[in-house]
């Protein structure tokens, strides 16, 4: 194994992923030991993220599980709104200016990135275009 394929090197998605093919090991040591040398990783990676990093990755990985008319889904909508708040707690903050998308006319859409730099995607899903945004510190 690479000593840049440890897990401590692995970005969150990869973790994520890792993890969650883990759980579906027909392995039982597998699925116990592996899992949670996984978790103790991305544990790790995402305790150095920001709060709006951490919604982002929310947004992404969790909401689609949640069914709309459940107490979870308000919860987390709640708890996502918060973390994407700006440091003076409003929540009417000014995000970044979306620009139209130029292979589309569509609406590009922000994301705090990851592992990767801030960006926006174009909204259209046949289209699928995507621009990293100017770097700030204050957008984090």
């Amino acid at each position: 194994m690479d000593e840049n394929d440890t897990n401590d090197e692995m970005p969150v998605r990869r973790l994520i992923d890792l993890q969650r093919r883990l759980l579906q090991s027909k392995s039982p040591f597998v699925r116990r030991i592996g899992t949670l040398l996984a978790a103790g990783a991305l544990d790790r990676h995402l305790a150095e993220l920001s709060d709006k990093q951490i919604g982002q990755l929310l947004r992404d990985d969790v909401e689609n599980d949640l069914g709309v008319f459940q107490p979870e889904a308000i919860i987390f909508n709640q708890a996502t709104r918060r973390l994407f708040r700006s440091d003076s707690g409003r929540l009417d903050e000014e995000s970044p200016l979306r620009p139209p998308c130029p292979v589309c006319g569509g609406e590009m859409l922000f994301h705090y990135g990851i592992d990767e730099p801030d960006f926006f995607e174009c909204s259209s899903l046949p289209c699928e275009h995507k621009e990293y945004a100017p770097t700030t510190r204050s957008n984090r």
